[in-house]
């Protein structure tokens, strides 16, 4: 399987890689998610003019219709500086969801507005003290004239603070589905807050709050959430591949310069030895956040592959190497990586909010040790006739 970048998504990852550095010098993603907006709105203008905003939207919406692997190029080059900006969450993981959910009046209500980076919609799965992959507590109400509406507690909902819309999942007669939600409408108290990582984040409480199914006829909500997640849990690997790759820069940076005794800490060799085991890991994590991106794409062009155990493999893979490169980076950095004024703290505040993510990696760990997938040896030629 050639897991390297064509010409085209090597260009793509210095674009963004140029363009998201302009915005984010020393100490960006603080300044950034201090912010009323949670995210650099000049940074944000640029995304979307170069048409990153529209990469996972089908061209008769406006969008770019591009794959997997351009997904995972933007990612990572935005993952390189830490960036604050809600590409997965606010546009790619409801693109996804309107798509294989929505109707065609649907489709055509958000997704050029979401191609365009005119709006952000926040997606609202996750529930105090309940497991993400169990039924939602929140309930959906039909009324005799066909109405709905929302009863229950959703937190944390990331940037819903700047969402226009809200994808809510709920329950109606047993039954799990999505309801899109007016940001603005009746019966929504919202508390904001931050998330571990010091982006913004918000429990979201409906009380009769008026919704609208998100349902074309015949289309399995379950599945499509389930394929949506999985996609969401492959995608963030590119951005933690960038931010671990990153860390490590900086952590290298730092032993060259700072002094302890008279000399430089890289003249320790313990200190080399651990550097050398981080590079060792960003370097497996990176191959196989490749190899899924590769698979998820293999996937879109009809391979049986199981995507969602795919994802949790890769994920927990991942996950893993994110947390020993956070942990080892801010050691190595000593006392002054605890602080919020050094940039590898923000790296590492990331990388530990990533394994939470998208139900987490002790979740994702139960359910891949509980499926075939782990007696099963990866193909490497999977899509590479």
């Amino acid at each position: 399987m050639n897991l390297d970048f064509n010409e085209d998504q090597k260009l793509l990852f210095d674009t963004v890689d140029s363009a998201v550095g302009r915005g984010y010098p020393a100490g960006g993603r603080a300044e950034a998610t201090s912010s009323e907006l949670g995210w650099d709105e000049g940074v944000w203008k640029t995304l979307a003019e170069l048409g990153l905003a529209g990469l996972t939207i089908s061209g008769e919406h406006g969008g770019a219709d591009a794959g997997p692997v351009e997904v995972y190029a933007t990612l990572e080059a935005l993952g390189k500086h830490a960036a604050a900006e809600p590409l997965l969450d606010g546009v790619f993981l409801p693109s996804w969801l309107i798509a294989g959910l929505g109707t065609e009046e649907q489709a055509e209500q958000f997704l050029p507005a979401l191609a365009e980076g005119a709006t952000t919609i926040a997606v609202a799965h996750a529930e105090p003290g309940r497991p993400w992959g169990s039924a939602p507590s929140v309930t959906a109400s039909r009324s005799g004239d066909g109405s709905v509406v929302l009863t229950g507690v959703k937190s944390p909902v990331r940037h819903a603070d700047q969402a226009s819309t809200l994808l809510v999942t709920a329950v109606e007669g047993g039954t799990t589905g999505v309801y899109v939600v007016d940001a603005g409408a009746a019966g929504i108290a919202r508390t904001d807050g931050r998330s571990a990582d010091w982006s913004h984040a918000s429990q979201v409480e409906f009380a009769g709050t008026p919704a609208t199914p998100l349902a074309a006829a015949g289309v399995d909500a379950t599945t499509v959430l389930h394929t949506a997640f999985a996609r969401a849990r492959v995608a963030v690997l590119a951005e933690t591949v960038g931010l671990m790759e990153s860390a490590l820069a900086h952590t290298v940076e730092y032993l060259k310069n700072r002094k302890q005794f008279g000399v430089p800490l890289a003249t320790f060799q313990a200190l080399v030895h651990r550097a050398s085991d981080l590079y060792a890991r960003v370097e497996l994590a990176r191959s196989m956040a490749l190899w899924a991106t590769a698979t998820v794409e293999a996937a879109d062009g009809g391979a049986g592959v199981d995507l969602a155990a795919i994802a949790d493999d890769a994920f927990v893979f991942v996950g893993d190497a994110a947390t020993a490169v956070a942990e080892e980076a801010v050691q190595l950095h000593g006392g002054i990586g605890m602080t919020y004024e050094a940039e590898v703290a923000h790296h590492a505040a990331r990388l530990t909010a990533i394994t939470e993510s998208f139900g987490g990696i002790a979740a994702a760990r139960r359910r891949a040790v509980a499926s075939e997938s782990a007696l099963r040896v990866p193909s490497a030629l999977l899509n590479n006739a």
